[in-house]
């Protein structure tokens, strides 16, 4: 429980580890070079405004680490993919410390 006022944002942070692996939707081969991003929502409610928690690309098996970043427990977060300036897919209700994520993408 925090005491002291200036202590309240760091109650809801918590340290976030999330992995997994994005393959391809038809041959389940990991996909390189895909960008990953972890975001939330700066405030709950309808109007989200997002925060970018983490970024990385994956690796030559399509594997994503995003490691020691802090993050609200209580906000919504999701991961969303890119390949380029394209947005391949959205994967909501990620939990702070979700390590088997399987993204199954087309691209």
């Amino acid at each position: 429980m925090c005491i002291f006022p200036l202590l309240f944002w760091s109650c809801d942070t918590k340290k976030t580890s999330i992995a997994g692996k994005v393959v391809n939707a038809t041959t389940g081969e990991g996909i390189y070079n895909l960008l990953i991003t972890y975001t939330q929502c700066q405030t709950d409610g309808e109007d989200c405004k997002e925060q970018i928690i983490g970024q990385c690309y994956t690796t030559l098996d399509g594997s994503f680490k995003i490691d020691q970043k802090t993050a609200s427990k209580s906000k919504k977060k999701w991961i969303t993919v890119h390949q380029g300036t394209k947005k391949l897919i959205q994967k909501d209700n990620v939990s702070l410390n979700d390590k088997n994520i399987v993204i199954e993408v087309t691209p």
